[in-house]
């Protein structure tokens, strides 16, 4: 329509009515691309506040798996702290003896730290990660992942060590049998007095302890990183960050 009056009024040599009508389609055009521009921004801002939300409440679920991880480390480690202190000396007068068998237990205990981060990996595949909030924010959650990828790597390395270890050592005062109750129906029994005057053995368990305490060294970095990157997330979106209760303990 505004075309076949454009022909028109040049047939005519109508040139002001020529000019009216390219700036009305000029400004149509222009308003066009403005009303497209605003609603394409409204969506990226509308995902902008899902991702944050998301994210801020797979944070709030690593602080708590990571949290809950360190409870474990640091119970096993204050037990096996006394029960090196016995096998050095040879000393299991007033011992809990239960205790100090789940002591030596956790010294073939490694496993994984893998806190939850699908809501990342997401957010990454998509490129909605360059969206999510400021620099500081993003750099707090790279630096988070990082860190979490290299504590990955040492304790896998550390459990290739237990595992290969567990193949060469094999201690007369160790030696597991069958229990229905237990979880994967086996169960070690140590007769301590045999291991504390096992020279071989003490020195396996420290070295082992050194390993576990290294361990819990990662996960408490680990943890303050998630920490950080959930208070980086509060200052975005004015929410508290809170350690999520549904995180099973590991």
């Amino acid at each position: 329509m505004i075309l076949r009056r454009v022909v028109d009024h040049l047939k005519l040599q109508h040139w002001t009515a020529i000019g009216i009508e390219l700036v009305i389609v000029i400004l149509g055009v222009f308003v066009g691309m403005q009303v497209s521009n605003w609603n394409d921004e409204r969506h990226l801002a509308q995902k902008r506040v899902t991702a944050i939300a998301r994210m801020h409440a797979e944070s709030e679920r690593n602080v708590a798996y990571l949290a809950n991880r360190m409870d474990v480390l640091t119970r096993d480690a204050d037990l096996r702290s006394e029960a090196l202190r016995r096998l050095s000396a040879g000393d299991w007068q007033g011992a809990d003896l239960a205790k100090m068998a789940d002591a030596l237990d956790s010294l073939g205990l490694v496993p994984a730290l893998s806190p939850p981060r699908g809501v990342y990996d997401e957010l990454i595949s998509t490129g909605m990660f360059a969206e999510l909030g400021g620099p500081r924010l993003r750099d707090a959650i790279s630096d988070y992942f990082a860190y979490l990828a290299f504590a990955e790597k040492q304790i896998e390395f550390v459990r290739s060590a237990v595992v290969a270890a567990s193949t060469r050592q094999q201690f007369p005062g160790m030696r597991n049998v069958f229990d229905a109750q237990a979880p994967r129906q086996r169960r070690a029994v140590y007769d301590f007095a045999a291991l504390a005057a096992d020279r071989a053995f003490v020195e396996w368990a420290v070295e082992g302890n050194s390993d576990r305490l290294a361990q819990a060294k990662w996960t408490t970095i680990a943890l303050e990183k998630a920490r950080a990157v959930c208070a980086e997330l509060s200052l975005v979106d004015g929410l508290p960050c809170h350690a999520s209760p549904e995180v099973a303990k590991p």
